[in-house]
């Protein structure tokens, strides 16, 4: 495991303004959401109002972990030994990129049968899923949330759930018990009771590539191709 520049302050400060704004509501409306989706529909207004909330969330969690650092006098380190070329991380996460697809699809079929099957209740597709899918939706507006399904989702959330969460774990746990957390706070945060499992396992699988690389660009790389499969094939999924 690289050295890292983050400790087990930074993760568990980072986890909870994560938790806080999850919960902000209560477990309640949380669990609503979580299984039977949101309230209200996916319009322009309401796309960018949830952009802006990501913006000043990430905003917020950094100046969380730079005041953590400061408070407790923590150094950054910089270490770049065991980092692996782009290049090579890079092709090694477009490798297992296949692998990774058809396992977290596969887990997303699972956990939505099982859901429905042993609970009696259909769980609702994420809130995105709904607006590709939906005929009525505009053009123009699908391609926006598809430029920010590609390259915001990997930019913004692969720095903080692999970059600070699992390597501030892993510098106070084991490894898999870092991954673990890391991949159930990953899934708690997109609130969606169908995709839980599958993105337990996105989390552990990207921060697997991220500890055999030492680079954040291998799990963006992974991640995007993830969403980029999933956009190709809800043509073919879609009611």
């Amino acid at each position: 495991m690289l050295p890292s520049r983050y400790n087990l302050i930074h993760a568990l400060a980072a986890t909870a303004v994560l938790l806080t704004v999850v919960f902000w509501q209560g477990v309640a409306p949380f669990w609503q959401q979580f299984v039977y989706g949101l309230a209200v529909p996916m319009t322009p207004s309401v796309m960018l109002q949830t952009f802006l909330l990501t913006a000043a969330l990430f905003g917020t969690l950094w100046l969380v972990l730079w005041a953590s650092s400061l408070l407790a006098g923590l150094k950054s380190t910089n270490a770049t030994a065991d980092r692996m070329p782009l290049r090579a991380a890079v092709a090694l996460a477009a490798r297992w990129s296949p692998l990774i697809i058809a396992v977290a699809l596969g887990l997303n079929w699972l956990c939505a049968a099982g859901i429905e099957r042993f609970a009696g209740v259909e769980p609702s597709d994420q809130e995105l899923v709904k607006c590709f899918t939906d005929s009525s939706t505009p053009l123009g507006f699908r391609l926006a949330l598809g430029f920010l399904v590609l390259f915001e989702a990997p930019l913004f959330e692969e720095p903080l759930f692999r970059g600070v969460l699992f390597r501030g774990f892993a510098a106070a746990l084991p490894v898999w018990a870092a991954m673990a957390l890391s991949g159930v706070l990953f899934a708690i945060v997109h609130v969606n009771a169908a995709s839980f499992l599958a993105l337990c396992f996105l989390g552990c699988a990207f921060a697997e590539l991220y500890r055999r690389t030492g680079t954040i660009l291998a799990p963006m790389t992974a991640h995007a191709l993830f969403n980029a499969a999933n956009l190709a094939l809800l043509p073919f999924v879609a009611p």
